[in-house]
């Protein structure tokens, strides 16, 4: 069954006769909604309406949607301005003992600041002249989605690339055995609250994820009424942490990997205090430019992201070599 946006593209492009069999049909009122219908009734073309951009703009949500996840791990700060300066603490502070009635004094931290530069990100959906002519609108729709998951596709890359550059206060945990297992998940759960922070995330490859859902800690959990392994293939929470899979690759330029081979600056799983390691500065979601006429801008449609990472603390998550 076609979707509102390839119904409402069919109508812009359809003859008068046509729109008007269109407008008539009990299944394109289904599919469009009424209220569409009464704005195209009322309107003397598509074009005069607003409803295409709106469904353009959904479609990139709709194909960013199950790319989520780093924005959903990490704080997201909105700003206005091009950088945004962090100034943060350190952990593990105490209260001083004072006697009574004497002067309570104050305290004395060291502070250091993270400068996060927003930067742009843009992909232009391929829609050309020919795929409008031959009325390939499913294809078009198809495209439109691609859009949106590339962009979500850069935010989960650049966040990656960030926490395995640059979060390196903690040594990085070499698995134990041949592959990764809970044991070193407990491992760097501990290197983590060494340092005083509170570890609440799992991020993993899927090579890792694979190897733990063999891991007989969790196959045999099933046993015991946890059957989500082996009924869903997905890792429940675990020694406490909210598990992700990430399967982004990590640009040639910066130097490191996500993957599952046994090399130099190779990992495959990330243990973090979700609310102290990274922050996503977002200066602009997800849009569409370029699209002001909804018939003649389709080929011309840009969808962007504005936004910067930063790393708070070095050490409020450990990396996990891939093994």
């Amino acid at each position: 069954m076609a979707s509102r946006f390839v119904k409402l593209l069919e109508y812009a492009f359809a003859g008068n006769s046509e729109r008007k069999r269109m407008l008539n049909s009990e299944a394109f009122k289904k599919t469009v909604g009424e209220k569409a219908v009464k704005m195209l009734l009322q309107a003397e073309d598509i074009s005069e309406t607003t409803l295409l951009q709106e469904e353009v703009i959904k479609k990139v949500y709709e194909g960013a949607e199950p790319a989520k996840c780093v924005r959903n791990v990490f704080p997201v700060q909105k700003t206005k301005s091009y950088s945004v300066r962090f100034v943060v603490g350190s952990p593990g502070a105490y209260a001083k003992e004072v006697p009574e009635g004497s002067a309570v004094p104050v305290d004395q931290e060291g502070y250091s600041k993270v400068d996060v530069e927003v930067k742009k990100y843009a992909t232009r959906p391929l829609i050309t002249k020919e795929m409008i002519d031959d009325c390939l609108f499913n294809i078009i729709e198809h495209e439109i989605k691609k859009a949106g998951l590339r962009l979500e596709n850069t935010l989960n890359r650049v966040v990656l690339e960030k926490l395995l550059t640059e979060m390196d206060g903690i040594t990085a945990i070499d698995p134990a055995g041949t592959h990764i297992a809970v044991t070193d998940i407990a491992e760097a759960i501990s290197k983590v609250k060494e340092k005083n922070w509170m570890p609440d995330v799992l991020i993993t490859h899927p090579a890792a994820e694979g190897y733990l859902l063999q891991d007989s800690n969790l196959a045999y959990v099933a046993y015991a009424g946890t059957e989500a392994p082996l009924r869903e293939g997905t890792i429940p929470r675990l020694l406490g942490l909210k598990p992700y899979t990430l399967s982004v690759t990590p640009s040639d330029e910066s130097g490191v990997y996500w993957d599952g081979t046994d090399a130099d600056n190779h990992y495959y799983g990330l243990v973090l205090d979700s609310n102290n390691t990274a922050v996503i500065v977002m200066r602009d979601d997800i849009t569409v430019t370029r699209y002001e006429d909804p018939i003649r801008d389709l080929e011309g449609i840009i969808a962007k992201m504005r936004f910067g990472v930063g790393i708070l603390h070095d050490d409020a998550g450990v990396r996990i070599l891939s093994k």
